[in-house]
């Protein structure tokens, strides 16, 4: 799987994810922008998404074109209530007209969970589409865990360097886990990468 962190600080938010991904057996690092599991939101400044699960979810969300408009920043209507009722069934319609989305009778069921950022607004979109909006930090993946450990452990410290502190416990422990870590913010939306031998 994977793990993202991000953090609300300094009234933006800063998102952090490792570089893995694995099938089967067999692992590869993402090096190539276009695979990070962090991405800019197409069409509108200071909007970050970041992914977990299926890379296939990934590469279909992240060329969503409108999930944002021009018109949509300047009526100040990225809320929660937008992304509850327009960014969250705006990604299941898109994965289910892919055929990415499994019917669990009741409701639609995804299989990534997603990090959504504008400005200084956070909010995790889960699994079962349900909205939670943070407050100070979070992590999603299989190496939540270990992240949100060391997020509570290094409160008070600057943002990236908490995050970096808080993958490189995922990577310690959990398989699905690895260098190199990708970190961006939602003021410049620009990556920085850091490498292993970067943080020893």
């Amino acid at each position: 799987m994977s793990v993202v962190v991000a953090i609300k600080a300094d009234n933006k938010v800063y998102i952090g994810s490792d570089s893995q991904v694995t099938k089967g057996g067999t692992r590869t690092t993402l090096k190539n922008e276009n695979n990070y599991k962090i991405w800019k939101v197409l069409n509108v400044d200071h909007c970050l998404m970041g992914q977990v699960g299926y890379v296939r979810d990934g590469n279909v969300v992240r060329l969503i074109d409108d999930l944002v408009t021009g018109y949509d920043v300047y009526n100040d209507a990225v809320n929660y209530s937008f992304v509850v009722k327009r960014i969250t069934p705006y990604i299941i319609s898109t994965l289910k007209e892919y055929g990415f989305i499994k019917d669990e009778k009741y409701f639609d069921f995804m299989e990534s969970s997603f990090f959504f950022a504008y400005k200084d607004h956070l909010y995790v979109i889960g699994t079962d589409a349900s909205v939670i909006e943070i407050e100070d930090c979070a992590a999603i993946g299989s190496g939540s865990d270990q992240a949100i450990g060391s997020l509570l452990s290094t409160v008070g410290e600057d943002p990236e360097t908490r995050i970096i502190k808080a993958i490189k416990a995922s990577a310690a422990s959990d398989i699905y886990v690895d260098y190199p870590i990708i970190i961006s913010n939602t003021e410049d939306t620009t990556f920085k990468i850091i490498n292993e031998v970067d943080v020893k």
